[in-house]
């Protein structure tokens, strides 16, 4: 009797400390940085996730107050809001309490299954040493697998805000007339093309010099239309802050530096001047990397030059302090087209 009061002695003390250990390591784990949580909802009402980083970055580009460091996405009107407290979205706080029970509960349970068998072994009851052992390798599987699940989760790629594109514009000139075909690969969904876009075949027409397209039943067009909720993270970190009147001398700089044509940036300006012109001012910031990743196109025969420029903006009631980018170093300039050239343009709005 007393060295099963010994055993149980030694049992208590090593997982006490044990418990300790687990339970600090994991709130450390999940309480950092690295794993704060915001939500972004999407038009199927899932939640989404992705590093508190992003967002505290976010955030401070919008100007949002938020001590959480928490900014909502709405797929559908494409606006940035701060995340308030009775959303319906799991916190870290919660995540964090929820699995210390689960460790704690683990911690618990194996401590008791593995001092039966160790108890039972010591007196010679093999049958219960044996039925004892098989619980408890049952149970550490389902720990293991439990363990491994958190792991993934909490380490896993953060699923990208959705943002909505509005009006790119393929213009497509040749110095040849030949077939030529357009695929959009996008990490996200079509809302909106003309002509027709097929999902299997993508745009199929025929190029000239002067930049018209001929579909296959003779119809011609200056331009591919298209519009699409796209996944990404934009890039916020550069860009300009410009006064709402200013907007339209702002554009024809800008758009010229870019690559753009006298005829592709007026067609640009007077789709998005009138959203501009209304905001005292806007932060705007030429997306890369970041659009050109979520929206690749796949052309055949392959362009000689390629000019893709995709705006986003968000308005503000006073000037915003922004690192300027340098838009002369993003695309071929107007002097350096040649052969068979590709011009897109479109943008999006974080209202």
């Amino acid at each position: 009797m007393n060295s099963r009061s010994n055993l149980k002695l030694v049992f208590i003390v090593a997982f006490m400390v044990l418990a300790i250990i687990a339970n600090v390591a994991c709130f450390t784990l999940l309480s950092s940085d690295n794993y704060s949580l915001i939500t972004v909802n999407d038009k199927v009402e899932d939640d989404y996730f992705y590093n508190g980083d992003v967002a505290i970055a976010i955030n401070e580009a919008l100007g949002v107050e938020n001590e959480a460091g928490v900014v909502g996405f709405d797929s559908d009107t494409c606006t940035a809001e701060s995340a308030s407290s009775s959303q319906e979205s799991a916190s870290d706080s919660t995540i964090v309490i929820y699995c210390l029970i689960g460790l704690n509960v683990m911690l618990i349970v194996t401590g008791v299954l593995l001092y039966f068998v160790v108890a039972n072994k010591i007196e010679g009851d093999r049958a219960a040493t044996a039925a004892f052992g098989g619980i408890l390798a049952v149970f550490l599987a389902i720990c293991v697998f439990a363990c491994i699940s958190v792991f993934v989760y909490i380490t896993r790629d953060p699923p990208k805000p959705e943002v909505r594109v509005h009006a790119p514009i393929i213009y497509l000139y040749d110095e040849q007339s030949r077939q030529a075909n357009v695929k959009l690969r996008l990490n996200g969904e079509l809302t909106c093309t003309y002509p027709a876009y097929d999902s299997g075949t993508g745009w199929t027409v025929k190029t000239s010099p002067d930049g018209l397209l001929t579909d296959a039943n003779g119809r011609q067009y200056e331009y591919l239309f298209w519009e699409a909720d796209l996944l990404f993270i934009p890039e916020l970190s550069r860009g300009f802050c410009v006064a709402g009147a200013d907007s339209a001398a702002f554009l024809e700089k800008a758009l010229s530096s870019l690559g753009l044509s006298d005829t592709e940036a007026n067609a640009f300006i007077m789709y998005w001047l009138p959203k501009l012109e209304e905001n005292p001012y806007n932060v705007i910031t030429f997306q890369t990397s970041a659009f050109e990743e979520a929206a690749e196109l796949e052309v055949t025969p392959m362009p000689d030059t390629v000019v893709r420029v995709n705006m986003l903006f968000y308005a503000s009631d006073e000037y915003v302090e922004i690192e300027p980018q340098d838009l002369s170093t993003m695309n071929p300039a107007l002097s350096e087209r040649e052969g068979f050239v590709l011009v897109e343009w479109g943008g999006e709005e974080l209202a």
